[in-house]
């Protein structure tokens, strides 16, 4: 929390009594950065802040008087200040200024005419805890304002030495009665509604992962597939993008954030070498693209490759496409102009071994056991470092005031997920719920450090920031409701 700033000038030195002065006039102004209180005297006077707290201003106009146009309550109308109070006592006046939020605040003596302003900035921060929802992991509500308004914020402050924190894929889902039926009457929808990565709530994907309490992870597509590098358990699910920012975690569960680049090629048994340019995506021409059990059972690929079925790291088919894809290996879809030589190159039982290697641009884990992309990057080591442009963002990610999710990591090596609430929408129209206006990236990267984070990225946001604490959502989803959502990161007590 941040001291608050008194300039208190006594006047007179050595309190000095002057002749009596009344206090005639008060004055607001609101501006953009600050609220600001002046109060009109007929004559010189002196002051003192007799109680300074988080919650109320009272200061003593020392021998003054107030002019019977003055009332005893006299209203800012401002969500800061919302009114004072002015009571006479003795030769003295007092007056009370009660605190909507704990700002900072500058009060100074102005003689030519004889005036006292208070200038109430428009910036605070306000932490509240909701306690240890287990060994290791502490919710925090948070309030935090700025010149644009105020935004809510919910935090899990998590200790890697006592949790489990690992990124998890929605499931699929049995379809339900009237799926089902669907899928009876007209079997061709069946074909149709075939995918390969699948959405769902939060709190079902933390719930189902074992969790205890989770956020929504990175951005993805229409259809389920994570955009961007995830690897959950040592096993590469998708490649990043724009070498954007990611969290990870070694073998020690010790988290790091920084970007990273993918390096990945097979090595066939004469030494040639095939560079893979993605995993588990729709391949284009001139390209090669590994499948994992990740992707489904199936390459769904056309006929316009060769592709290598590798088990056990044994090329056991091939073929032109939509291959199986083995429990125990992959297969690597090729198209382009190795596809005439292949055949020349491989031949089935023939070992083979992909190389995938997860390149950080600063850090130096032994092991990398998860991984998440998102972006854009934050803070690094302490300093803001907002790296919208150089990772090629969209205007609607990088320039935009929306609901956020963000992760942190604290110089006591302590991680922190984060979700700002946007302004809660319902049918279309925004609502006003003493409404939390949602941050800009710049006001992200402020708030996690104002939470003590050193380095720190975002997530996917918008209406897909979810916060989910024992089953509970409590943030408050932009569309009112949970959004359906490719991934998330859980935690939960170690064991």
């Amino acid at each position: 929390m941040k001291k608050i700033i008194i300039l208190c000038l006594l006047l007179l030195a050595g309190w000095q009594l002057a002749d009596a002065s009344s206090l005639y006039r008060v004055r607001f102004a609101s501006y953009p950065e600050k609220i600001r209180a002046v109060f009109d005297f007929n004559g010189a006077f002196s002051y003192a802040v007799k109680e300074a707290t988080q919650e109320k201003i009272i200061l003593l106009l020392k021998n003054c008087s107030a002019t019977a146009d003055i009332s005893n309550y006299v209203e800012a109308n401002d969500l800061i200040v919302r009114y004072f109070e002015i009571e006479k006592q003795g030769a003295d006046l007092l007056v009370s200024i009660p605190l909507g939020e704990p700002i900072d605040y500058q009060l100074f003596y102005l003689s030519d005419p004889p005036r006292l302003v208070i200038d109430f900035g428009r910036d605070f921060i306000k932490m509240v805890s909701g306690g240890m929802i287990a060994d290791g992991i502490e919710f925090l509500k948070v309030k935090k304002g700025s010149a644009d308004g105020s935004f809510s914020a919910s935090v899990l402050k998590i200790d890697p030495r006592k949790t489990e924190i690992e990124p998890a894929l929605a499931q699929k889902q049995k379809p339900n009665l009237f799926e089902s039926f669907i899928n009876f009457i007209l079997p061709w929808k069946k074909e149709e509604n075939r995918r390969h990565f699948f959405i769902d709530k939060v709190s079902t994907i933390v719930k189902d992962n074992g969790g205890v309490a989770g956020v929504n992870g990175t951005f993805f597509a229409y259809n389920g597939k994570p955009l961007g590098a995830l690897m959950i358990a040592r096993e590469m699910v998708s490649f990043s993008i724009n070498d954007r920012t990611a969290l990870f975690f070694d073998e020690e569960n010790q988290p790091y954030i920084d970007n990273v680049y993918i390096s990945s090629y097979a090595r066939l048994s004469n030494g040639v070498s095939l560079p893979i340019k993605g995993m588990n995506e729709n391949r284009d021409n001139d390209e090669i693209i590994i499948y994992t059990p990740a992707w489904g059972e199936h390459t769904e690929t056309d006929n316009s490759g060769i592709e290598l079925v590798v088990s056990k790291s044994v090329v056991t088919q091939i073929n032109i496409g939509n291959s199986s894809i083995p429990e125990d290996g992959y297969v690597i879809s090729i198209n382009g102009p190795e596809v005439e030589q292949i055949g020349d190159f491989v031949k089935v039982g023939e070992k083979l071994d992909v190389h995938i290697k997860v390149v950080p641009f600063s850090s130096s884990p032994k092991t990398i056991m998860h991984l998440i992309s998102g972006g854009p990057r934050l803070l690094k080591t302490g300093v803001f470092y907002v790296t919208k442009y150089g990772e090629k963002f969209r205007s609607d990610v990088a320039n935009s005031r929306v609901a956020r999710t963000a992760v942190g990591i604290d110089r006591q090596n302590q991680l922190l997920l984060v979700t700002v609430d946007g302004n809660h929408r319902k049918n279309g129209k925004a609502v006003n719920e003493e409404a939390s206006i949602g941050a800009t990236l710049e006001e992200l990267s402020s708030l996690m450090l104002s939470l003590g984070a050193v380095d720190a990225m975002n997530l996917d946001g918008g209406s897909s920031s979810t916060m989910v604490v024992k089953d509970k959502v409590v943030n408050h989803p932009s569309s009112g409701s949970q959004r359906r959502v490719s991934n998330a990161l859980l935690v939960r007590p170690k064991i």
